[in-house]
């Protein structure tokens, strides 16, 4: 009798666990960090916080392979500064592209362009951005998948001591398949912003830009 018992227990694990594994292997297909796109036709939407930031995206699949969105942001560190914490907002229209997935690995790119005004007591500064990179995915188990890449988020400051300032970025994050449409992620990036320029910092001085945060997304 227990025997049996112990046999019927553990037949209904497996059909309840079943489903969630599936849903979980289901889910390695998209990504929000790694280059593993949305899905022809399909729409993601992701929220996150951390430093210097919390902001919402959309992507909308437009091929198996091709994505295009929006990404709003409050931010409250100018452009990942840790040493310029002033407020401010950014909206940028994003795409990316994945060139290779081999089931083991995958490899896109990504760009975009956009504006963004912080308000800080000595000014308010203006700028237009254009952030480009380069995206790898690397799926660890059912439910878990590491990507990394490198950044570069390009920006251009008017006025007297505007410019262009070009920080290279390291990006690193890990996602976590809850089910088939929705996932839970952690992310980092850091790197040298080389030319810093506006009033917000000093121009040409040494800076580091910094983002850090944890987010999650659902396939709509």
């Amino acid at each position: 009798m227990n025997a049996r018992r112990t046999m019927q227990a553990v037949l209904a694990a497996a059909v309840a666990v079943g489903p969630v594994t599936a849903a979980a292997a289901e889910a390695q297909g998209w990504s929000m960090f790694g280059a593993q796109t949305s899905g022809d036709g399909a729409n993601v939407v992701a929220v996150d916080a951390g430093f210097p930031s919390i902001a919402l995206t959309f992507f909308h699949g437009v091929t198996s392979i091709e994505d295009v969105g929006v990404r709003l942001a409050f931010n409250y560190a100018f452009e990942g500064i840790p040493t310029a914490i002033y407020p401010g907002l950014r909206g940028e229209a994003i795409a990316r592209l994945k060139l290779l997935d081999n089931g083991h690995l995958s490899l896109g790119v990504k760009g975009g362009v956009g504006m963004f005004g912080y308000f800080a007591p000595i000014a308010t500064v203006l700028g237009v951005t254009i952030p480009l990179g380069v995206a790898v995915g690397i799926p660890v188990g059912s439910q878990i998948a590491i990507a990394t890449g490198i950044d570069v988020p390009l920006f251009i400051t008017f006025g007297p001591t505007g410019g262009l300032t070009a920080p290279i970025l390291i990006d690193a994050a890990l996602e976590y398949a809850l089910s088939a449409r929705w996932q839970a992620s952690f992310h980092a990036r850091m790197g040298p912003a080389l030319n810093p320029t506006g009033p917000l910092v000093p121009n040409g001085s040494a800076q580091i830009g910094f983002e850090i945060g944890i987010g999650t997304a659902f396939k709509l």
